[in-house]
C-alpha cells in the first residue's frame, strides 16, 4: 500500500523535480541576492503582542526590526493549537484577536509586505488546543488542515505555508491505534505500525503541497523538521529525505539549535550541518539552516557552557552558511531574543549583521 501511494505522488511530482545525485552533495550556486534571511514569530511573541491592547504598534515595531537586517521573510504563528488568528470555517479564533475590529493577519501581511519581507503562515499541522496531539491516521483531522491551508491560501495575499517539526507525538503511543485496527483488520495490508504512521505524514505532505500549488504556484510549502535524522523518522515518522528528494516541500529548514562544542560531538553544529548538506535532495529544493537566537545567554546545562556569554556563535554560524554556495539561506528563532535590548543580544546582533553583509 505504502509503494502505490508514494509511486502516486512521484508521478505526479515528477515533472517539477530533478535530483541532485545520491549520497553525494552536490553543490549549486545561489544568487547572493537571493539569500534567505528568516525570523520565526512565536505564537507566545505575537500573544504579548495582542495582550497590550496596542497590537499595531507592537507588531509594526517588531516588522521593523526584523527589516533592519535585510531580513527577506518572516514565518509568523497564525495556527498553533489548532486555533485561527482570523475568522474560519474550520477552527475556532483566537479569542485575543477579537479585542481588535481590524483583520489582525492581513495586518501582519500588509505590514511586512511594507518592507518587502515575505509572509510564511506558520501552521503546527496536529498539535490540539489542550496541548495534546490529534492522530496523524484519521481522515477528518486531515481534510480539516487540508482545507484550512487552502482557506489561508484563498483568502489572503501570502508567500508561504509553514509547518514545523510537531508531527507524530510518542508521549500518546495508542493515538493512532483504532485507525491502525481498521488499516490491518482486512488481513491486506502488512505493513508495520512505523510504516503505516510515516505514509500518514507523508500523504499529508504532499496532499498541502498539491492543494497550495493548486491555487498559486509561487506559494512556497516549508518544513522546519528537528535537527537529528533518526529523531525525524523513528519519532515524528517525518521521511525528510524522501520528501527532499520527491518535491514535497520546496524549502526545508532544519532546526541546527546547537553550538560549535556541543558535549555530544554528533550534534556539533558543524557535524550536523554537513549531514544535512549530504542529505539528496531535488534541485528545486532549497536547504535553509535554523539557528537558535532562544539560547543566547541561556543557563540551561548543557548549553549555559558555551552560549551563556558567547555573542559570536550565531555571527559564525551565519557566515559559514552564507560561504557555502548549496545552503540558500539561516532563519532565526526567534524574534524575541534575536532583538532582545541586554548587552549580550544586541552584540550578538551587531555581529550577526557584520556576518549577512
Amino acid at each position: 500500500m505504502k509503494k502505490a501511494v508514494c509511486l502516486i505522488f512521484v508521478l505526479l511530482f515528477l515533472a517539477s523535480c530533478s535530483p541532485n545525485g545520491e549520497g553525494e552533495r552536490k553543490e549549486k550556486e545561489i544568487p547572493s541576492q537571493s539569500f534567505v534571511t528568516g525570523v520565526w514569530i512565536s505564537c507566545y511573541e505575537l500573544g504579548g503582542m495582542l495582550d497590550s491592547g496596542n497590537f499595531k504598534e507592537e507588531f509594526s515595531a517588531a516588522a521593523k526590526n526584523i527589516a533592519s537586517i535585510n531580513a527577506t521573510d518572516a514565518f509568523v504563528h497564525v495556527r498553533a493549537f489548532s486555533d485561527s488568528l482570523f475568522y474560519s470555517d474550520y477552527y475556532p479564533q483566537n479569542s485575543k484577536t477579537l479585542n481588535y475590529d481590524f483583520d489582525v493577519l492581513e495586518f501582519m501581511i500588509n505590514e511586512l509586505k511594507g518592507y518587502n519581507i515575505r509572509f510564511h503562515a506558520w501552521i503546527n499541522p496536529f498539535r490540539a488546543a489542550d496541548g495534546g496531539f490529534y492522530n496523524p491516521a484519521d481522515e477528518t483531522v486531515r481534510k480539516n488542515i487540508i482545507s484550512g491551508v487552502r482557506e489561508i491560501v484563498d483568502k489572503y495575499s501570502i508567500d508561504g505555508i509553514h509547518f514545523d517539526d510537531y508531527f507524530y507525538n510518542l508521549s500518546d503511543n495508542t493515538a493512532d491505534a483504532d485507525t491502525f485496527a481498521l488499516y490491518t483488520a482486512s488481513g491486506e495490508n502488512t505493513a508495520a505500525i512505523e510504516q503505516y504512521r510515516t505514509s500518514q505524514i507523508t500523504s499529508l505532505i504532499f496532499s498541502v503541497k498539491n492543494a497550495i500549488k493548486y491555487k498559486n504556484e509561487k506559494i512556497i510549502f516549508s518544513v522546519s523538521p528537528a535537527a537529528d535524522m533518526e529523531k525525524n523518522q523513528n519519532s515524528a515518522f517525518a521521511d525528510i529525505p524522501y520528501w527532499c528528494q520527491s518535491c514535497a516541500v520546496d524549502w526545508i529548514i532544519p532546526q541546527l539549535y546547537f553550538g560549535f562544542d556541543y558535549p555530544d560531538e554528533k550534534f556539533r553544529f558543524e557535524n550536523l550541518l554537513e549531514v544535512w548538506r549530504k542529505m539528496p535532495r531535488a534541485d528545486t529544493v532549497s536547504l535553509i539552516i535554523g539557528l537558535a537566537s532562544y539560547k543566547l545567554g541561556t543557563d540551561k546545562a548543557p548549553d549555559n557552557e558555551e552560549w551563556a556569554m558567547a555573542d559570536n556563535i550565531l555571527s559564525r554560524q551565519t557566515a559559514i552558511c552564507k560561504a557555502a554556495s548549496d545552503i540558500s539561506g539561516v532563519s532565526f528563532f526567534s524574534y524575541s531574543s534575536l532583538f532582545s535590548a541586554d548587552g549580550l543580544h544586541t552584540s550578538a546582533l551587531s555581529k550577526i549583521r557584520a556576518a549577512l553583509k
